[in-house]
């Protein structure tokens, strides 16, 4: 599996050394590293490691699909021998998948930075060894940046960049070199390629950052396929240490990311992170008169073994809550030191792909079939911060054209942007940040989303507010158009209700619109696992043929303490105007979150939702399953308690007039005609008349992913009806 997070491309060189100071500073680390100090005979340290898979939208959102933490007991030698035990294990996931524990056969964690080679997060599993198989070395050894036999693999430049850390009162100066692979380094070579922090004062390395690539002979073809797609995969690395008894530089925080995209269809990327912290460092000392000279020249497999079950699943003094550790990093942290593609800086480079999948391919009952795709131009260094796109596609059912080109100038923490386009834009209400719409899922199922055609200009600026992803601002202004679309498809491959409905009512007209957005924490979502508090406020207003204003809030929480997992969100809206359209109502059901009702049963002028769920850990079972090779999630059982509350009401004659363009239900055959009976045409939708409430109790088990309980709605008579949900979300 680590061969797909490697990168063949290799820099070229023109000497090894940029200056002569670089080579001092190199040759004495080389000298130093190679031999691990001669008073220490090893160590014993607890780590903490969480393990991630994350999903990475375009602009950068991240959504955690599933969080595994483990307890660790790690011990390492002088001689190079290193085993880690895994002793306690907890997850929780947003749906059935196997455990990330599946892709780890040997050790992920790095004992040292001592040494000619480095073990790269693999070593030899023997948690569960047969005899009578021969063993495997599966290690992939990569050669160290301070090697005796660095010449041949790298050369280096830097050396000018110094900081000084501060530990125990004490300044320690750091000097900065880069290390680069050869371009004539040999081949199958797996080299680092980034940055060495070395402590300038004793010429020990500290930290380590970058990524690993592989000097590969002629590709495959598998490969050459890859490389048409644009296939990029990185495993970067951050290796920190930390001086330990004033002497002793050892494992203090490492971070594996492998990131993963088809650069040539979208810009979307899959990351795996495991991060890990140490603590509680035992050193064992040498006694320096039968002490041999040991040099850390070889590299031995590293052993990783597993705690019983029963042990792994009561295993308690946790010190960091679950998710927390994937919450203080993005993928972003590596761009600086990232391959070209995904580097800000550079040549310009001319990408064809698009930001979305969607605007690859999709299927909805208006458009039918939608194929298209779209080009990314990123000037880098001839313009800094310009990046132009635009994307194109047909929509084979309805014969149109959609598509959209923008234009943007990223200044410091600003963006100024300018785009246009024609889209299908989807009317459905207080959706998640990752929900714009089924890609393929109507040809199988249901199409609950209804649809809106709109031509939009817009001039904006977006702006990060605070340290990193804290807050983002954003203000858009500029023409736009609204026309209605009919259903094209009535059903998909499945046969029956498909749910492929007639599309709901649309007001047509041309309007100047502008909108403003403020998103704090935008990364924290109450759909998927990651902990935290985030918020989001939507102001938008139109004058023109359509006449309105739209204010929307959010809040959103999730929080695990020990047994108890907590998730929250809560959204209002208010729609304000004489006469506002259709399309601009907001709108409540069964797919709002709102089990018990019908699809967009409840629409109004005002509207409030919120929702709520807490698990209660029953602390068994809490061990993965193993078959074989392969993890299975641990079954984890929880107590899971929710409730969700919604209100909707209507305002004035025009808030009434749009609930019947909304559509109609249709007149009962056997009342039409009949005098004397009231046949006032009805809307599809309806105020709530208070606020509905249902509620769920239920287990949920497999870290969250899978619930199976009963639901009842509180505020009408009726009974208990089972429920199946495959979401830990609200």
């Amino acid at each position: 599996m680590i061969a797909l997070f490697l990168v063949a491309q290799l820099a070229g060189a023109d000497s090894i050394y940029s200056s002569s100071g670089v080579r001092a500073h190199v040759e004495q680390a080389s000298r130093v590293n190679r031999r691990v100090p001669v008073t220490m005979s090893g160590y014993r340290a607890q780590a903490e490691s969480e393990i991630a898979i994350v999903a990475r939208r375009g602009e950068g959102h991240e959504g955690a699909v599933s969080i595994e933490q483990t307890q660790n007991e790690v011990r390492w030698t002088r001689d190079g021998n290193f085993e880690q035990r895994v002793v306690g294990y907890r997850a929780q996931a947003i749906g059935l998948q196997f455990s990330s524990l599946s892709f780890f056969r040997q050790a992920w964690t790095v004992p040292s930075l001592y040494g000619n080679r480095l073990t790269l997060l693999f070593g030899q599993d023997t948690s569960r060894q047969r005899p009578s198989r021969r063993r495997i070395d599966q290690r992939l050894v990569a050669v160290h940046p301070l090697a005796e036999d660095r010449e041949r693999v790298y050369r280096y430049t830097g050396g000018d960049t110094q900081v000084t850390l501060r530990v125990d009162g004490r300044e320690i100066p750091i000097v900065r070199i880069i290390a680069e692979p050869r371009e004539d380094a040999p081949d199958s070579t797996v080299a680092f390629r980034g940055e060495l922090d070395l402590d300038a004062s004793r010429d020990v390395l500290v930290r380590m950052r970058g990524y690993f690539v592989r000097k590969a002979p002629a590709p495959s073809l598998l490969a050459r396929l890859l490389t048409v797609g644009g296939f990029e995969a990185v495993a970067f690395v951050e290796l920190e240490n930390g001086e330990i008894d004033g002497r002793y530089w050892l494992p203090t925080y490492q971070r594996f990311e492998a990131q993963a995209a088809l650069t040539g269809a979208t810009d979307s990327r899959s990351i795996f992170r495991v991060v890990t912290r140490f603590r509680d460092h035992e050193v064992q000392l040498a006694d320096t008169t039968l002490l041999a000279d040991v040099d850390s020249l070889m590299s031995r497999p590293y052993p990783l073994s597993f705690a019983p079950a029963e042990s792994l699943s009561t295993v308690s003094g946790w010190r960091r809550a679950l998710g927390a550790a994937t919450s203080d990093v993005h993928s972003d942290d590596f761009n600086d030191i990232a391959p070209d593609v995904w580097r800000p800086t550079g040549r310009p480079r001319l990408e064809w792909r698009t930001q979305r999948l969607m605007d690859l391919v999709h299927v909805n009952r208006v458009e039918g079939v939608y194929t298209g795709y779209g080009a990314e131009l990123r000037l880098r260094d001839a313009a800094p911060g310009v990046t132009l796109r635009a994307n194109a596609g047909w929509a084979w059912s309805e014969m149109t054209a959609r598509g959209r080109a923008s234009a943007e100038w990223r200044r410091g923490a600003s963006t100024y942007l300018v785009r246009a386009g024609r889209s299908l834009d989807l009317t459905n209400d207080f959706r998640s940040i990752f929900d714009s719409g089924s890609t393929v899922g109507p040809i199988f199922g249901a199409d609950n989303y209804d649809y809106v055609d709109r031509r939009l200009a817009a001039l904006g600026i977006w702006r990060q507010i605070g340290a990193g992803r804290s807050a983002i601002l954003r203000v858009e202004s500029g023409p736009a158009r609204d026309r209605t679309v009919m259903r094209r498809l009535s059903r998909g491959l499945v046969r029956g209700d498909s749910g492929f409905r007639e599309n709901r009512g649309v007001r047509e007209g041309d309007y100047w619109r502008h909108w403003a957005s403020l998103e704090w924490h935008p990364d924290v979502s109450a759909d998927f696992v990651r902990p935290g508090v985030g918020a989001l406020v939507n102001a938008e207003m139109a004058h023109g043929d359509l006449r309105y204003a739209r204010l929307e809030g959010r809040v959103m929480a999730r929080h695990s303490a020990g047994p108890v997992t907590l998730a929250a969100r809560g959204d209002v809206g208010t729609l304000l105007g004489a006469s506002p359209p259709p399309q601009q109502l907001f709108e409540l059901g069964r797919n709002q979150n709102l089990p018990g009702y019908g699809y967009k049963e409840f629409a109004g002028t005002d509207a409030a939702i919120v929702r709520g769920l807490v698990m209660y850990s029953l602390g068994v079972l809490r061990a993965p399953i193993r078959v074989r090779r392969w993890f299975l999630p641990a079954v984890s059982p929880a107590l899971a308690i929710g409730a969700q509350s919604g209100w909707t009401q209507v305002r004035g004659n025009g808030g009434r007039a749009a609930m019947l363009e909304l559509g109609l239900l249709p007149t009962p055959p056997q009342l039409d005609g009949i005098q004397g009976v009231d046949v006032t045409p009805q809307s599809v939708s309806r105020e709530t008349s208070g606020v509905r409430t249902s509620v769920t109790v239920g287990f949920r088990v497999f870290g969250g992913a899978v619930g199976v309980g009963m639901a009842r709605a509180v505020d009408r008579r009726t009974g208990w009806r089972l429920l199946v949900d495959f979401s830990p979300g609200v």
